[in-house]
């Protein structure tokens, strides 16, 4: 790490730690209190008021959580979905991440994803809000008011600006969970819960058993950005050191429908960081931005006379990509992936390449079936070109429900990129397109159970794909 940027995340981690009660010497080593009261303070015991009961409760409005609500809604269950951000759709609309990989297998000969997945795409074709045939690039502002669409025509009840804070737990079964919006503290109840929170917070809770890997993959600030000069990323590497950026890599494209030349643009990295440690997550949304301020910077100052770049908007939250993964029933492995292995309770089905960016300097590696690996560097190129990934082989990898359920909790199902995966597996099957699959599948088995009062775990698979494959889903 250079001298410079090491002083800007010490300087954003101290005042982090000054504003978030970390008590320090003068010596600089943490000061413990000789007496503990004055480290707590404690909440006097009070009713919380109901918000209400449902049949499913569904935590996280991503992508993969409406999914999962609009599927248990469809099969007739009262469903309550609770949201952190003003919108739904997570990383690709509060986080700015515009693309949808491909629906179909690595030689483009068998549509392997379907559902909601294939309904967002043709509504948002209505409106000229999608572009591509292959890879997807959407507008996320659209989508977003698709996703309210979808809920709403479904009947399900959205909670918005609201935060999940802890959950009522009795026996090995989540009874109800606290949130926390403009009308105060309050509780849902409900049968069944999808934790789709990403980071898995209804699943730590409920003991469900996790590790955080060492060398997270490293989370994206992403901005749209216009007017960016020719050849921004070779400016960028050039004079990086000017102005306090590392050696990275990143990526960007077009918006549909949006005026020539803006862009959505993901091309750094900040490192060393665990986005599910609030410090740290602190620290990231501060330091993101100030690599984007850094890029643009380059941008004014080496672009040329004519050169005026425009920065149209900032992510409203970091894009994370890799935090907490559970424990459950089976854990899918790469080499389930990268051999196309097929599971009986399969409920999803992906042909993203293994894709790990590096936890260092921000590289991409993708491996192939024989085991190889396959860097694409910071600026590295071939010929001018990026290096493209070896394409998986056979065409084609699943994700099993097993994945997404543990029998120490009767009624919590995990859905998102917390499932149960090795590392390799992880880096090709936590893109969305995948796991809005693996949404759709939970809204799906979370219904079952909820109406025929069966642990999740117990649910049976064979009438979850059934369902699934009635509502459009490819099951193979």
């Amino acid at each position: 790490m250079k001298r410079r940027e090491f002083l800007t995340l010490s300087t954003i981690t101290a005042a982090v730690t000054a504003a978030t009660g970390a008590q320090e010497n003068t010596s600089g080593t943490t000061r413990k209190s000789d007496d503990m009261a004055a480290s707590y303070v404690t909440e006097t015991e009070k009713r919380i008021p109901l918000a209400g009961d449902y049949d499913v409760c569904v935590l996280g409005g991503s992508c993969t959580g409406v999914f999962a609500a609009v599927r248990a809604a469809q099969m007739g269950a009262k469903v309550a979905l609770v949201e952190k951000q003003n919108a739904f759709g997570g990383v690709a609309t509060s986080g700015l991440v515009n693309v949808w990989h491909t629906l179909q297998d690595t030689e483009g000969k068998q549509t392997i994803i379907g559902g909601l997945t294939k309904e967002i795409i043709d509504r948002l074709g209505v409106i000229g809000a999608v572009a591509g045939k292959s890879d997807y690039r959407l507008n996320t502002e659209e989508l977003k008011i698709e996703l309210d669409k979808l809920a709403l025509e479904h009947r399900v009840t959205p909670f918005l600006h609201t935060l999940y804070v802890a959950a009522s737990i009795e026996g090995g079964c989540v009874k109800a969970v606290f949130i926390e919006s403009k009308d105060g503290r309050q509780a849902i109840r409900a049968k069944v819960f999808v934790d789709a929170t990403g980071d898995g917070d209804l699943a730590r809770d409920a003991g469900i058993p996790f590790n955080v890997r060492d060398g997270l993959q490293p989370p994206t600030t992403c901005a749209k950005i216009s007017s960016l000069p020719k050849g921004f990323p070779g400016l960028v590497a050039k004079y990086r050191n000017e102005f306090g950026l590392v050696e990275d890599r990143g990526w960007g494209g077009g918006i549909p429908g949006a005026p020539d030349g803006l862009q959505m643009c993901a091309y750094s990295h900040v490192f060393n960081t665990d986005a599910c440690n609030a410090r740290q997550l602190t620290t990231a949304e501060i330091e993101g931005r100030r690599q984007i301020r850094a890029m643009m910077d380059i941008a004014r100052k080496y672009g040329g006379e004519n050169n005026k770049p425009f920065l149209g908007s900032l992510a409203s939250y970091i894009g994370v990509r890799e935090t907490r993964s559970f424990k459950a029933q089976y854990m899918l492995t790469e080499d389930d992936v990268l051999h196309g292995k097929r599971f009986p309770d399969a409920i999803a089905n992906g042909s993203y390449h293994v894709d790990v960016h590096d936890p260092v300097k921000g590289g991409f590696m993708f491996k192939n079936l024989n085991g190889t690996t396959v860097t694409v560097a910071p600026g590295g190129t071939t010929n001018g070109r990026w290096r493209e990934p070896t394409a998986v082989n056979p065409t084609f990898y699943q994700i099993p429900f097993s994945t997404m359920v543990n029998r120490k909790v009767d009624n919590v199902i995990m859905a998102g990129r917390m499932i149960s995966t090795d590392r390799g597996a992880f880096g090709g099957i936590r893109v969305m397109v995948n796991l809005n699959q693996v949404g759709e599948a939970a809204g799906v088995a979370a219904a079952l159970s909820a109406s025929g009062d069966k642990k999740v775990s117990d649910v049976d698979v064979q009438n979850v794909r059934g369902q699934l494959s009635k509502f459009g889903a490819v099951i193979i």
